[in-house]
């Protein structure tokens, strides 16, 4: 079992449990990094680099390659904990130039974005190649930056060198004092971009957000200088992959974020929702291999009992609504408000089959941009890329970091406006095809021209024991093999099915959520309802998943509105769209502690077309 969790952490992904909200406003009484801050006189960068006074420059792969060497030379952090980092420079030149970090995923390493080539891919060879200087490390609390036990042998600043969860006053702070370390230096330019994948999308995003301010211990804002000559920095630009805006929306929903409209952090966490059982697992395992805050030491980064408490399912105590306010405040995009001119140029990118954080995260960040009517270059980029599900074609990928470092290029070295809107490759199966259409429009709304609607009459009951036990764990994210494996049709008792569209001689492009309003009757204790979208082949009588959810009742019920996460496909002629509501669907969504029985009402149906 273990091995096959340490495979699906290779795909990079992201982090597990903890958690305080805030909105995100413009901020008040936060200073630029002009302000109160003195710039000096960069150095001239030394004939013979040697970034952070101990690392050894030598040529290889067509650029230069500056190791540090395990345990031996470690970079210390703002706060002594010692990090394993490695910096790549192109071939020739003093500098300073642009630099660009390279964030690992969860129970990654520095070697992740490292390669031997230049290859086009998101590598330090590759960038470096184009003139960026490259910085690669490993994050606190794993391998040599603390993560193992020999790493922490005789090393008085591994004390507490453990993982803290993306937390902007740990980890994103650590790679705002290695950047200012270089720029203290001359190699590099005070202005950086920064990419990350999964868990290092989280944190390549809560960078754009900060922007040019440091979170410190005690929450507050400061502005962002180099450690030493104290020279005002900032991040130029972004490139969040696999990342998330809210940790509670993404390891615990609740269905009440919207794709259509802004909703507050507050209605993700009124009421909790429903634990992504199978991932919450496999991270927290994940992170139990490395270094963990040993149980009730340091309350901000108590990951075992976060995780403890959480899988225990509800009612949920106050300590658990506490640490996802935390998990929000802290360990989010979301918990940092932004800056009077708003984040750093991003690229977003998530996919439409990434269980883990999906499209709707990326979609929540935009949001607020509408909100404060913000505008700083967004571009989003949604495709079969990511966790879980995705099949991560290479031909996708190769596309999708393209089109991202274009527009890093575009701010950082060409000084012009990038493109915003988003960008949208469909899914499809099976995972041989290519993926299609690709639709580009100023938001993903925006794309689709049409409807597809459905009134449902009568009062329809859905029971905490209805959904086949066999598509459940069919349907496990964190380890099922494709998001292409068909199903066979099963109907249990206590489910709905709602016939969407009859068997036609044309296709169907579907984009965006399907939408559920209904009015909910609710008796019983911890309700929870999962929705499913089938595309039903009745030449095979077998059925391929478009999109699910799962939607947290208030315990007096009422009006509900619950959209499924969103995706972008083609609906072949012939084929039949169902909508199938269920009680459970674990270990996806892990089952209620209480029996519950829902009856829906007034169901009202609405799915967006292209045509």
């Amino acid at each position: 079992m273990i091995g096959r969790r340490r495979a699906a952490v290779a795909l990079g992904v992201a982090l597990v449990l903890a958690g305080c909200t805030s909105a995100r406003t413009a901020s008040q009484g936060t200073a630029s990094p002009q302000q109160g801050a003195k710039t000096r006189l960069e150095p001239p960068p030394p004939l013979v680099p040697r970034p952070f006074g101990r690392l050894s420059c030598h040529p290889a792969y067509s650029v230069r390659f500056c190791p540090g060497n395990g345990t031996t030379e470690r970079v210390p952090s703002f706060d002594g904990v010692p990090l394993d980092a490695d910096v790549t420079l192109p071939a020739r030149g003093r500098g300073p130039f642009p630099l660009i970090v390279l964030l690992h995923g969860l129970a990654g390493s520095k070697h992740n974005f490292e390669s031997h080539a230049v290859d086009g891919k998101l590598d330090n060879v590759t960038l470096a190649a184009q003139g960026w200087a490259v910085l690669t490390y490993t994050a606190r609390g794993f391998g040599n930056s603390c993560g193992t036990p020999r790493s922490r042998a005789g090393t008085p600043g591994c004390a507490r060198g453990w993982l803290h969860l993306a937390d902007q006053r740990y980890e994103v702070r650590d790679t705002q004092y290695l950047a200012g370390l270089l720029v203290d230096e001359g190699l590099v330019r005070p202005t950086i971009a920064v990419a990350g994948e999964s868990y290092g999308g989280g944190q390549a995003l809560e960078l754009a957000v900060l922007k040019n301010r440091v979170r410190l211990r005690d929450g507050r804002f400061v502005p962002w200088t180099s450690p030493r000559r104290h020279i005002p920095m900032a991040v130029g630009a972004a490139y969040a992959i696999w990342g998330w805006d809210d940790l509670a929306s993404s390891l615990l929903p609740n269905g009440h974020l919207l794709e259509g409209r802004y909703t507050p952090p507050s209605a993700d966490l009124r009421p909790p929702g429903v634990e992504k059982e199978s991932w919450d697992n496999l991270l927290y395992d994940a992170s139990a291999l490395f270094y963990l805050s040993p149980p009730g030491r340091d309350p901000s980064a108590d990951l075992t009992t976060w995780h403890a408490e959480i899988a225990a399912g509800e009612p949920y105590s106050g300590r658990v609504l506490a640490s996802l306010r935390q998990l929000q405040e802290y360990h989010s995009p979301i918990g940092i408000p932004f800056d009077r001119g708003g984040p750093a140029p991003v690229v977003l990118q998530n996919g439409w089959t990434d269980t883990l954080f999906p499209v709707s995260e990326a979609l929540h960040y935009a949001q607020a941009y509408e909100r404060d009517r913000l505008s700083a270059p967004l571009l989003q980029i949604f495709d079969d890329v990511g966790h879980g599900w995705a099949d991560n074609k290479p031909a996708d990928i190769a596309w999708q970091t393209r089109v991202a470092l274009g527009f890093i290029d575009d701010v950082m070295l060409r000084h012009r406006r990038p493109p915003t809107g988003v960008l949208a490759l469909g899914t499809t199966c099976p995972a041989s095809s290519p993926s299609h259409p690709l639709l580009s429009g100023p938001s993903l709304a925006a794309l689709a021209n049409s409807a597809l609607t459905a009134s449902v009459p009568g009062r329809h009951l859905v029971t905490s024991t209805s959904g086949s036990a066999a598509v459940a764990a069919a349907l496990n994210p964190a380890y099922a093999s494709s998001y292409c494996d068909a199903l066979p049709a099963t109907a249990t008792p206590g489910e709905v099915v709602v016939p969407l569209r009859p068997a036609s001689a044309s296709a169907l492009t579907l984009v965006g959520p399907l939408v559920i309003r209904a009015h909910l009757g609710v008796s019983g204790r911890f309700p929870e309802l999962v929705g499913r979208l089938w595309d039903y082949n009745p030449a095979t009588r077998r059925r391929q998943l478009v999109e699910a959810g799962v939607y947290r009742p208030s315990p007096d019920g009422g009006p509900m509105t619950f959209d499924l996460s969103p995706n972008l496909y083609v609906l072949q002629p012939r084929h039949l769209l169902e909508l199938e509501l269920v009680g459970s669907s674990s270990p996806w969504f892990r089952p209620s502690n209480g029996t519950f029985r829902l009856v829906l009402s007034r169901i009202e149906i609405s799915l967006g077309l292209h045509r």
